[in-house]
C-alpha cells in the first residue's frame, strides 16, 4: 500500500468483511477446508480496485491541472473558462454542486460528501456523470 498503514488496515478489514459475506463462509460445511486462497483472491481484487481508483483520480486531476494551466496562460483561455463556467451552470444541481466543490473549491471526495450530507460513493457517481455531461455540453457548443 505504498507505506500507507491506515489504508492497509482498511484493506485488511475489507478483506475479512468480504470473507464474512462470502458464500464459502455462509456454507462452511460444503466450502473449501483451506480458505487462504479465497483470502488471497479477495485481497488481490480489492487491491486492484484501489489502484484503479487512484489511477483514475490521478488522470482526472492531471486533466484538470492542464485545463487550469491553459486558462491562466492567455486571454483566449479566459473565454474558454467562461464557456466552461456556463456549461457547469447547465448541469443538474446535484451534479453541479459536486463538480464545483470538488474542482473549484478543491475539496476531497470525502469532504464533498460531508458537506452535502451524502455517501462518498454518491459523490463519486455524481462527479462521474456530471463530468460526462459537462464534456457533452462542451462538445456540443464547440460543434455549433
Amino acid at each position: 500500500m505504498g507505506g500507507d498503514r491506515e489504508q492497509a488496515e482498511d484493506l485488511k478489514q475489507q478483506v475479512f468483511l468480504r470473507l464474512l459475506e462470502s458464500r464459502a463462509f455462509r456454507e462452511a460445511e460444503t466450502g473449501p477446508e483451506d480458505i487462504s486462497s479465497l483470502l488471497f483472491t479477495i485481497a488481490a481484487n480489492l487491491l486492484k480496485n484501489v489502484y484503479r481508483s487512484q489511477e483514475r483520480q490521478q488522470r482526472r486531476e492531471a486533466a484538470y491541472r492542464d485545463i487550469r494551466r491553459a486558462n491562466d496562460s492567455t486571454e483566449e483561455p479566459r473565454i474558454e473558462s467562461r464557456r466552461v463556467a456556463l456549461a457547469i451552470e447547465r448541469l443538474p444541481e446535484h451534479q453541479r454542486l459536486c463538480v464545483e466543490l470538488r474542482f473549484r473549491k478543491g475539496l476531497s471526495t470525502e469532504e464533498v460528501a460531508e458537506a452535502l450530507n451524502c455517501a462518498p460513493g454518491t459523490v463519486k457517481s455524481r462527479l462521474h456523470y456530471g463530468l460526462k455531461k459537462l464534456a457533452e455540453i462542451l462538445n456540443a457548443t464547440t460543434i455549433n
